[in-house]
């Protein structure tokens, strides 16, 4: 039975000689870019390329004009979900956007008003104790290498520690000006906060006029275009809010966690723990090391020092086995070495933007290709001999 069903693979016409083999599989090369060919004559494929390429030159040439427009049409699109569920209630829609949205805004509000001060003044408090960490790590090293004499190079082991340390300072500097200043300029800042919270509203709101009248500029046969964006909507948008929902339990759990066996660093610690979802694996191995340094800086070379690793660790074995699990179920479907590939590609193209998307991306892409690659349809066999 097994040469029987191994043979039936083979073409018709084609023996199981390894030249023959080598023929069967030009043949079927010739027939996948056959069926290649055909699916690109497809208006609806076609226009679903140009999309793409459409898309991608708009995001080359314009994506930091637009930058407030699509930020904007993401946030609105989070926030669909919550109005559906309340639209669900036998709720009216614009009053579900009305409630919303003022969610949203007070959410904003925290952020900026409550959130961000306090974390300004906690990198501050850092940097200012950068010199006195240096210092103890100073002292650990030469400790460590007296304990380990002929094992290990005091000058490299401290040069090591120099560096990193230096590179961290720099680091928490970098974060509280931009924290305090931003990047693009307080025109910049301003410009979003008035315009992303006004372009939300209305994407909300006029959701059906909108989706409506884009739509007269699309084909009128559009199942291809309408199968992948349900595969997207899928996708991306059971990920997004999975991850945020994730994101704001891990950081609450940590940071109560690290306050209750009185951790200095609880609150900047825990905001790193929650952010560290968005980005993944690399994410959980960045904030070890703040979460060992700062341990140790507090409490020494002791027991008490090994707590907030011990906490860290047990948080993310919870998330990783139960909370995700519970809150992403099957959304993401994509291997773990593709979604590091995606991680490293994304992170290239557009920085920390590219980490922090790049799952979605990669969900995208993925239902792009499983549209416009046809499926390996099964050949003509020959008949049984």
């Amino acid at each position: 039975m097994a040469a029987r069903s191994t043979f039936r693979l083979i073409p018709y016409g084609y023996g199981g000689t390894p030249a023959n083999r080598a023929k069967a599989d030009i043949h079927d090369m010739d027939n996948m870019l056959d069926q290649w060919w055909r699916r690109l004559h497809d208006p609806q494929v076609a226009g679903l390329v140009l999309a793409l390429i459409a898309g991608v030159l708009v995001l080359s040439f314009f994506g930091q004009a637009l930058a407030p427009y699509f930020t904007a049409l993401v946030l609105a699109y989070l926030l669909e979900g919550v109005t559906r569920g309340l639209q669900r209630l036998h709720c009216p829609r614009l009053l579900a956007v009305l409630l919303v949205f003022g969610l949203f805004l007070l959410i904003l509000n925290l952020l900026l008003f409550v959130l961000l001060p306090a974390l300004v003044v906690e990198l501050a408090r850092i940097s200012e104790e950068i010199p006195r960490i240096t210092a103890t790590f100073k002292q650990l090293s030469r400790q460590l290498t007296e304990s380990a004499n002929g094992f290990l190079n005091p000058e490299q082991i401290e040069s090591m520690l120099l560096y990193l340390l230096d590179n961290s300072q720099e680091w928490v500097a970098k974060s509280v000006t931009f924290l305090l200043r931003g990047v693009p300029g307080l025109i910049f800042v301003t410009l979003y906060l008035l315009l992303v919270p006004f372009l939300v509203f209305f994407f909300m709101k006029d959701k059906d006029l909108l989706l409506q009248a884009f739509s007269r500029y699309l084909p009128a046969e559009r199942g291809l275009l309408n199968r992948v964006l349900q595969e997207v909507n899928a996708g991306v948008g059971g990920y997004v809010r999975g991850k945020f929902w994730e994101m704001m339990s891990l950081g609450l759990a940590s940071y109560v966690a690290f306050a209750i066996i009185d951790f200095q660093y609880a609150f900047i610690v825990g905001v790193l723990t929650g952010l560290s979802v968005l980005i993944p694996f690399l994410g959980l191995a960045v904030v070890t090391v703040p979460v060992v340094v700062l341990g140790i800086f507090q409490w020494g070379v002791s027991w008490e020092a090994v707590n907030p690793l011990i906490i860290y660790s047990i948080l993310q074995l919870v998330d990783g086995n139960v909370v995700a699990p519970l809150i992403l179920g099957e959304t993401v479907k994509v291997h773990p070495t593709t979604i590091m590939l995606a991680v490293l590609l994304f992170g290239s193209m557009w920085g920390v933007v590219g980490v922090f998307f790049a799952v979605p991306l990669v969900v995208l892409v993925k239902s792009v290709l499983e549209a416009l690659i046809p499926p390996k349809t099964a050949m003509a066999l020959g008949p049984d001999r």
